[in-house]
């Protein structure tokens, strides 16, 4: 078992609850229940950044080469930029604002997923492998 196979799996989930989110926007979106599954995606997402936060950053900082240094530090920066932004877009897309403007969330929705998905595809491929290399 490596190090990050738990953090894979949590991506394969976060990922999961995006498509199952997005498929649910459209025609009529149902906002009690996408605010439902907003909110158990950010419950999974915070639980994911914590343990990172507390297990993988600390062990790629904790190496002797420059390149995992770097890397940590370079993906830590980037992270608490789009942990904002997603703690943002959860915070505004309650119930009332999903109904009063479907096509804005829609929209919002696309662009916040779209990040996400990217970062994670950048750590399953960048920083994942070098943690674990680790030793």
């Amino acid at each position: 078992m490596g190090f990050t196979d738990k953090f894979r799996v949590q991506h394969d989930e976060i990922l999961a609850m995006t498509k199952e989110i997005t498929a649910k926007i459209k025609p009529e979106p149902d906002a009690p229940l996408i605010r439902k599954l907003l909110s158990n995606l950010a419950g999974k997402v915070n639980f994911h950044l914590a343990m990172e936060d507390k297990a993988l950053y600390p062990r790629l900082q904790q190496q002797k080469d420059a390149q995992s240094i770097a890397l940590a530090t370079k993906f830590m920066s980037e992270m608490g930029g789009l942990a904002g932004v997603f703690a943002a877009y959860n915070a505004k897309w309650q119930i009332s604002a999903i109904k009063s403007d479907p096509d804005g969330f829609a929209n919002e929705t696309r662009k916040v997923f779209g990040a996400l998905a990217h970062r994670i595809q950048r750590e399953n491929t960048e920083l994942y492998p070098l943690a674990d290399n680790a030793t």
